[in-house]
């Protein structure tokens, strides 16, 4: 005969045994594909301080030099979001890429000093953005989101932008070149603008992206929008754990410097002093749209975009 007073324990223990093995099914798991800097720090904060976890999210990540390099990946099914870049969304959707905005990456400061881009000339040599014109000016990439806030600032301050000489070097490349004379001035990013200015050799004259654009979402991570539609409870999560890291970031300087030198690589001796990304909590519809008429106004986009249907909402 069974003892029924044995059976409480049987059973608590056969729930135990049942219950063990859903809680591992239960982690979701994400495909999230990063950009290897600053700006990616909301995600990678969200990681590393267990944001995700607590949302019962398992996030594998994968590096990714461009959004322009990770967009198709996203399209091709194998990741689930991406961080990209405002002008890779728009011209990935101009294009035919049916895709959701989920959340704010980096966001561009009203004022200077700020993580975007600065034009930077050799001590001595310009003093103003109007000596430009005839000059050798660095970019990454011609027709990229750096080249189109760079052309933005010369058009705002009178520079016929057809005069001024624009090559392809990519950011961790164009010190040197400056500094030695080759380049008349750069347009630069953290961590290398901190760098070329600790040599005391170097001026700003500019900041594209505060001067042309301020407040804008400079980055913002996106899904395809049938991922989102089958899977809206965890879009929800990785938004929630995304703006914990966001706002992690804000008040947490010390233990974020730490995360972005571990995740960027950054020289150790550079941790303190390269500047942190702003980054959002909201999607900010109105600046991304300024942003568009920007593309439009130089090229990078043919026809308009309507996001207004296509920004999450938990």
């Amino acid at each position: 005969m069974t003892d029924i007073r044995r059976l409480p324990c049987a059973i608590a223990l056969a729930v135990g045994v049942l219950l063990t093995p859903w809680t591992a099914v239960a982690q979701e798991k994400i495909k999230l594909g990063l950009l290897p800097f600053s700006e990616s720090l909301a995600a990678v904060i969200a990681d590393k301080q267990g944001f995700f976890k607590d949302e019962g999210l398992e996030i594998e990540i994968s590096k990714f030099d461009s959004a322009a390099i990770a967009v198709p990946v996203l399209q091709s099914g194998r990741l689930d979001i991406v961080l990209s870049s405002t002008v890779s969304t728009f011209q990935a959707i101009e294009q035919g890429l049916d895709a959701m905005v989920l959340a704010p990456g980096a966001v561009v400061r009203t004022s200077p000093p700020d993580t975007t881009t600065a034009v930077i000339v050799k001590k001595g040599s310009i003093t103003s953005l109007k000596e430009l014109e005839g000059k050798r000016v660095a970019v990454n990439v011609i027709n990229s989101t750096a080249w189109l806030h760079a052309v933005a600032l010369l058009d705002k301050h009178g520079v016929d932008r057809t005069k001024v000489r624009f090559s392809e070097v990519p950011f961790p490349q164009m010190n040197d070149p400056l500094l030695n004379g080759q380049l008349d001035a750069v347009v630069q990013v953290e961590p290398f603008r901190s760098a070329l200015m600790s040599t005391g050799n170097a001026v700003i004259v500019g900041w594209p992206y505060v001067e042309t654009a301020p407040n804008t979402d400079i980055t913002q991570y996106i899904a395809l929008t049938s991922w989102v539609g089958k899977n809206r409870a965890t879009a929800a999560k990785f938004v929630r754990a995304v703006t914990k890291g966001a706002q992690f970031a804000a008040s947490n300087e010390a233990a974020t410097r730490d995360i972005n030198q571990q995740f960027t690589n950054l020289n150790p001796a550079l941790k303190s002093v390269v500047l942190l990304p702003r980054l959002g909590t909201a999607i900010n519809l109105m600046e991304m749209n300024h942003t568009m008429g920007m593309m439009q106004k130089y090229g990078l986009l043919k026809t308009p975009v309507d996001l207004s249907k296509r920004v999450f909402t938990p």
